[in-house]
């Protein structure tokens, strides 16, 4: 996998939004608890994805919003006390995972996509216990890249990535990409904090689904 910036010029031609957190906890409830559900679940229902393989899962805060319309395999190295309970769990980090998914101990061929959420570090911050952990088992592009080696070998239609850029990720390519504005009370950064929650297609012929390039 090359781990590059796409240009600005390639970012012209996909669509590119811009989201507030504050503006979606304007909305009150689950919104105000769970803002990043908002987006991950906006984007899962104008491509219409219902099965996924989150390989990062944690707490699954990702889903609050839709999960009546999902239907979930979570994988990640803890499990913990979930926000939302997956309809399946493998309790492997994403390096055993991708060893399952080598020896076919592991199949998933009727996915719509793989969700990965790396954990983010950002210089001049405070991180929880748990964030460090997760970056000893490895970097987040390096978890990114055995992520894409999953769906890959199970030929996932989308992957979604939730990260601080862009990146180049053979074989598929982005088709839609979130600009968030986030904040979080167990960060503290000197500049405005902004995540990509990128929506990446797989190529085939020269066609992507839900995109044509």
């Amino acid at each position: 996998m090359e781990c590059l910036a796409v240009k600005h010029e390639v970012n012209k031609l996909i669509p590119v939004e811009r989201v507030d957190q504050r503006d979606i906890q304007k909305r009150g409830g689950d919104y105000a608890k769970y803002p990043s559900s908002y987006v991950v679940c906006s984007l899962l229902k104008k491509y219409n994805i219902t099965r996924i393989l989150d390989v990062t899962y944690g707490e699954g805060r990702f889903y609050k919003l839709c999960r009546s319309d999902l239907r979930i395999t979570g994988s990640d190295p803890v499990r913990r006390d979930w926000v939302v309970k997956p309809d399946s769990f493998i309790q492997a980090d994403i390096f055993h995972l991708y060893r399952l998914a080598s020896a076919e101990q592991f199949t998933a061929t009727d996915l719509d996509a793989i969700v990965v959420d790396p954990p983010k570090w950002t210089r001049n911050a405070r991180y929880k216990v748990h964030d460090m952990l997760n970056y000893i088992i490895g970097t987040p592009e390096l978890i990114i890249e055995y992520a894409l080696k999953i769906a890959q070998l199970i030929h996932a239609p989308y992957m979604l990535v939730h990260y601080k850029r862009v990146l180049q990720l053979n074989g598929y390519k982005p088709v839609h990409v979130v600009e968030y504005r986030w904040y979080h009370r167990y960060l503290r950064v000197s500049d405005n904090n902004h995540s990509l929650f990128v929506l990446y297609s797989i190529r085939q012929r020269g066609i992507v689904y839900g995109y044509r390039g």
